[in-house]
């Protein structure tokens, strides 16, 4: 059903990339960084009122073509206006699930935490009807780490690559991804279990060593006066 659509998502983002082989080279780019935005890639300066005219126009008179919510997605995100950037490409994502550039530059553009969910679960029912697309898995995967379930993100890589669906030419990138989200659950795990032994130590006393405890108790026992011999001490007759 989506599949004019998604060539022409594909399309645009290879357009966008200045003519690389694949999308997927954008949304793998995140292996070493955070990907930089394709309206960044576009233009760096900001849109003019003229162009959010024709887009808002086009939107108007073609309300349920995702091109042009897409369209209009990207210049709210040159403009920084991400709350209406990511709403536009919410909206772009449901009318065509397949568009996996949306997913990658809401992923970029601070979405909130709704989005972010409704957008996994989009993906995944995807992915039962395209278990083995590529594009599918790094936009899932960047939806993930937005969320900060860094392992899970690399699963769906790691997943992929035990199919064999990744074409020779990208599993460096793939494995470089891996192991960056590999990375941040390894570090994340380590925050978690000092942060719980900080905890820990507020709730609970650092015990008394050995040698001080013996210590004390000993200090605690009540001790029987002494009774000094002499005047005013002596015992009394029965």
């Amino acid at each position: 059903m989506f599949k004019h659509e998604s060539n022409a998502c594909k399309s645009k983002a290879i357009k966008a990339l200045g003519g690389s082989a694949l999308a997927a080279l954008l949304l793998i780019a995140g292996s070493v960084s955070v990907g930089p935005s394709i309206a960044a890639d576009l233009s760096k300066t900001p849109p003019t009122e003229a162009e959010f005219k024709i887009a808002k126009d086009n939107l108007a008179a073609a309300p349920k073509d995702f091109k042009t919510h897409l369209a209009l997605a990207e210049l709210y995100k040159r403009a920084g206006s991400n709350k209406d950037a990511v709403k536009e490409y919410a909206q772009t994502t449901e009318l065509n699930p397949a568009c996996y550039v949306a997913y990658h530059q809401m992923a970029y553009s601070n979405p909130d935490s709704a989005t972010v969910e409704a957008a996994i679960e989009r993906l995944n029912k995807l992915k039962e009807e395209k278990p083995r697309d590529l594009l599918l898995r790094v936009a899932l995967s960047e939806l993930l780490e937005q969320r900060k379930e860094y392992y899970h993100a690399a699963r769906t890589l790691v997943d992929l690559l035990y199919q064999n669906a990744v074409p020779d030419q990208h599993i460096a990138k793939v494995n470089s991804r891996i192991r960056l989200l590999l990375g941040k659950a390894k570090d994340m795990q380590t925050l978690e279990k000092a942060k719980g032994l900080e905890d820990e130590m507020e709730v609970v006393p650092p015990p008394l060593p050995e040698a001080s405890l013996r210590r004390n108790l000993h200090a605690s026992k009540i001790k029987e006066p002494k009774v000094m011999p002499g005047v005013g001490h002596a015992p009394l007759l029965p």
